[in-house]
């Protein structure tokens, strides 16, 4: 069995706001999270550690997926963690499926990937064709892949869970 959680990057500072204080580099890629995604990111981190366990992480290589996933690295194998160019903002489902045809991939378990909308639903929604579920910041959502003999995890996958932030705030405490 293969699960594969889903991660939307924390809450951020606004396009606008990034903009105004920045001056010299406005890409989006280097926006960062606000206030409240640092605090929803400790409490993604002591969920994870009290509930998760992955054999591997793949990462955007933008600002605030590395800063959600910046307090998790504590309580995990920091060799497990990929930066991976495919998930970067609006790479499409196509950056997810090249991701999936990596061998860290395909040779993992348990894999977190921590990305953007609009391409993380399109992802579940590949994964599951019947998820129709907001996808906030900081959504955590977990899909358990079926055996399938082909290899192929295009819609064979079941929702196990889908944890928006504001849930995550009890393990703070």
């Amino acid at each position: 069995m293969k699960t594969i959680t889903l991660l939307r990057h924390a809450d951020t500072i606004s396009r606008e706001e990034y903009k105004l204080r920045n001056k010299k580099d406005k890409s989006d890629i280097f926006r960062p999270l606000s206030k409240l995604g640092k605090s929803q990111s400790k409490s993604i981190a002591l969920f994870a550690k009290a509930h998760l366990d992955f054999d591997a992480i793949f990462c955007s290589p933008a600002k605030r997926t590395q800063q959600t996933l910046k307090p998790l690295k504590k309580y995990i194998n920091a060799n497990c963690i990929h930066i991976c160019e495919e998930i970067a903002p609006d790479c499409g489902l196509e950056g997810y499926m090249k991701l999936t045809q990596t061998k860290a991939f395909q040779k993992a378990s348990n894999v977190l990937i921590v990305g953007h909308q609009p391409d993380l639903k399109s992802f579940a929604t590949y994964l599951c064709p019947s998820f129709r579920a907001l996808v906030p910041k900081g959504v955590l959502m977990r899909f358990i892949i079926n055996d399938n003999p082909e290899g192929n995890i295009e819609a064979s996958a079941s929702i196990d869970f889908i944890l928006p932030p504001f849930m995550l705030e009890d393990f703070r405490k």
